[in-house]
């Protein structure tokens, strides 16, 4: 059994070779990140397997020090959905100003600033979900309690839910396709995660199919408070997937509410 110890001495490296994102469309990203970020594709670098099937591109981002490659990987890009990998510097609130021009110039969807630990930080989830964070390297030089622990878009960590919690909600539903119904529900419930992962207040919104029941889908959902689940209920676009689903699914969905265990 290895131990590890604080004192051994790591061999030199170079520092930072490429960053790898998994995305579930790759000419979808590519296009985001070259718009978003003025990354331009490295055609030669793009990885085919020997079928000449693409799965994975490589792009130059302007002030990155190295490659962004983009992996196709769907099951991945949907776990991760909400998580934050990738964060880069800005010099001030008047960069990130700046930037919201640029997106909205784009039509891109962001967050507020919001007042983070240090700085100002602008979030931008990309076709995935994942979030892009645009972070001041300049202080906000307010108070600690100005910082935004509330605001869906500042991760601060799990939190319990409870009193004293920051209200984070989670749920699961579960949906049972009628015979024949599982391949034209499936694009149904993607497009539907797509729309709801945009809504204010969504933290994750994740479709997965059973492996035990190969024809029930099982939604994970994780909600910045009570209001904005709510919301996401009277949402016109689960009003749209309800009315498309009716005759593929056996019965309402069951949801429940969940509760970690400490």
């Amino acid at each position: 059994m290895s131990t590890l110890t604080t004192t051994a001495q790591a061999p030199a490296h170079q520092g930072l070779h490429h960053l790898k994102l998994c995305v579930s469309d790759l000419e979808r990203s590519a296009r985001w990140y070259g718009s978003v970020l003025g990354a331009r594709r490295v055609t030669e670098l793009d990885h085919r397997r020997p079928d000449g099937t693409l799965f994975s591109v490589v792009l130059d981002v302007p002030h990155l020090p190295c490659r962004l490659e983009l992996r196709l990987d769907p099951a991945t890009a949907r776990a991760l959905a909400g998580n934050e990998l990738l964060t880069l510097a800005v010099e001030d609130r008047a960069a990130v100003d700046e930037w919201i021009a640029h997106l909205d110039g784009l039509g891109v969807r962001h967050s507020p600033p919001v007042v983070a630990m240090v700085g100002w930080v602008l979030v931008v989830p990309d076709p995935d979900g994942l979030r892009l964070r645009l972070y001041t390297t300049k202080p906000h030089g307010l108070d600690r309690s100005r910082v935004e622990y509330d605001s869906p878009w500042l991760s601060t960590g799990p939190t319990d839910g409870t009193a004293g919690g920051t209200g984070t909600l989670w749920a699961v539903a579960r949906l049972r396709a009628r015979p024949g119904g599982v391949a034209v529900l499936a694009p149904l419930l993607e497009a539907l995660a797509s729309a709801t992962r945009e809504e204010e207040g969504c933290l994750a919104y994740r479709v997965h199919l059973s492996q035990d029941a190969p024809d029930t889908f099982v939604v994970h959902e994780e909600w910045a408070d009570s209001g904005a689940l709510a919301a996401h209920r009277s949402s016109a676009h689960l009003a749209a997937f309800r009315a498309a689903s009716a005759g593929l699914v056996e019965g309402p969905p069951e949801t429940e509410l969940l509760t970690p265990c400490h």
